[in-house]
């Protein structure tokens, strides 16, 4: 059950009442306490075996009863298993839930935390909601003379929390195109760290993949790429997606716009989604991979509001919307597919029989 499931249930007869306002109030001292345990790498501490409190506390050099009471949390969040003392007298000490050991270790497939710590940074902008409802859009903005240097980190960090985001979803998302996209050509547009692109690559060795994106975002997705054994078939082309894309039409097999159309503005999208239609081959497919009111409603209104907070223009579009667009330009388009996170997909092509070959069962 879901965060917001569980407050709901607590009013009266399972109506929201004043404990579920609380609990809502009180969400960041989750979230908070989610970051400084991602902020120490606690769970990667704890990879090794389990410590008690005294002994975390001596390696991060806190205070070693403020951590019990820290690690209490954790445990009650289910993130550390709690190992009672085996004598009258011991301690007792913390490890790693299933669920932290899989993905909030460095170094494993399933990381996430640099996608955790990115959501500390966005908090910023969240105290600034107020202001941004009264201007009718983002009020604070980078410096516009931000130097390399801060924008080198700022895009690293945003890249790094991306590519935890887009592991996960690519895992769900490739086995969608089994027999279907065997050998051919991906054009990866808005790609961020690849990430979603070398998911393909991986699981089809018959597919290249060409990456659009801005230089200095796919001069790091290079960095993070040279770990994947499929590097040698990825080609980056820097380009601002907004502006002339610099590969030839009719060229791809396959199509991504992944977490690309919400940062975008209703009149950016179109000309996006036509670029991308003419980048298709006859049999081609346009995979456009996003968040939806239909599909998580809250979590959608949510991510609505962030891209008023933190963005130019950006905003999430429904997916009734972004079907009629792709039916003007001649591609007939699946209903939402569900992923089981908080996204999903809709695919698009001028081939209907192509559509009906995906593997959509479950």
């Amino acid at each position: 059950m879901s965060l917001i499931s569980r407050m709901h249930a607590g009013g009266e007869a399972g109506q929201p009442g004043p404990q579920y306002l609380e609990d809502l109030a009180c969400a960041y001292w989750l979230s908070e306490t989610l970051f400084a345990a991602v902020e120490t790498d606690l769970f990667t501490l704890l990879a090794a075996g389990s410590r008690t409190a005294g002994d975390i506390a001596a390696t991060l050099a806190f205070d070693p009863g403020g951590v019990e009471r820290w690690l209490q949390v954790l445990w009650a969040l289910g993130l550390l298993e709690r190992i009672a003392p085996s004598s009258r007298g011991g301690v007792a000490a913390f490890a790693n839930s299933e669920l932290s050991a899989t993905y909030l270790v460095q170094g494993r497939d399933g990381y996430q935390g640099d996608s955790i710590l990115w959501r500390k940074y966005l908090a910023v902008g969240w105290q600034s909601l107020l202001g941004c409802l009264q201007a009718g859009g983002r009020v604070l903005y980078p410096a516009a003379e931000e130097p390399h240097e801060q924008l080198a980190r700022r895009v690293r960090r945003y890249i790094r929390a991306m590519d935890n985001v887009a592991g996960v979803k690519a895992r769900e998302i490739v086995p969608v195109f089994k027999g279907v996209l065997d050998t051919g050509a991906i054009l990866d547009v808005g790609a961020g760290s690849g990430a979603m692109a070398a998911g393909f690559l991986e699981q089809y060795p018959g597919l290249r993949a060409t990456l659009i994106d801005l230089p200095e975002v796919l001069d790091f997705a290079g960095e993070l790429l040279q770990s994947r054994s499929c590097i040698d078939r990825i080609t980056c082309s820097a380009a601002n997606i907004l502006e002339p894309w610099p590969v030839s039409d009719h060229s791809f097999d396959l199509v991504i716009l992944s977490n690309v159309l919400h940062a975008y503005s209703e009149q950016e999208v179109p000309p996006l989604l036509a670029k991308s239609a003419a980048c298709l081959k006859p049999g081609g497919l346009l995979l456009v991979h996003d968040f939806w009111p239909e599909h998580s409603p809250v979590k959608a209104a949510l991510f609505d509001l962030n891209m008023l907070i933190n963005t130019y223009n950006g905003r999430l579009f429904p997916a009734s919307w972004v079907r009629s667009q792709l039916a003007g330009l001649d591609l007939c388009s699946t209903e939402l597919i569900p992923l089981r996170t908080d996204t999903a997909l809709m695919i698009a092509g001028k081939n209907e029989q192509a559509l009906a070959s995906l593997c959509l069962n479950g």
